[in-house]
């Protein structure tokens, strides 16, 4: 799972976590709650367990409820939605934020040098 070169998982390095978790909340945010509630059951620890409920059953729902403004029917389907919901969009903003800070780094020297403000040069090309 770990290589020696990074302490970054394989799949860390390779596809960033924004392309997942920005998809997972326009999902949540055009998916209502009860097309969730119609489907089947997808939880695991209820299949392989055979448990009546686990302590992440409806998340899927709750989350869903939250980004549609239905605050009491998310805390209905799970009360875990005020510690995921704010992870999940904090680690989006973080990696969002991230990503922003390295697009920007990477275009302001080609600005610098169009507009002249590059150290060494007086204007485009001339040296000072």
């Amino acid at each position: 799972m770990f290589s020696g070169k990074s302490e970054q998982p394989l799949f860390c390095r390779r596809l960033p976590r924004a392309a997942v978790l920005l998809p997972v909340v326009v999902f949540f945010c055009l998916v209502p709650p009860e097309a969730l509630a119609r489907g089947p059951a997808l939880c695991l620890w209820q299949r392989v367990f055979h448990l009546a409920a686990c302590p992440a059953c409806g998340s899927m729902r709750a989350l869903a409820a939250l980004f549609h403004g239905r605050f009491r029917d998310a805390l209905a389907f799970n009360g875990n939605v005020v510690v995921t919901a704010p992870l999940l969009l904090g680690l989006l903003a973080a990696d969002l934020v991230k990503a922003a800070r390295t697009l920007t780094s990477r275009a302001w020297p080609a600005v610098c040098l169009v507009r002249g403000d590059a150290p060494g040069l007086n204007r485009v090309g001339d040296p000072e």
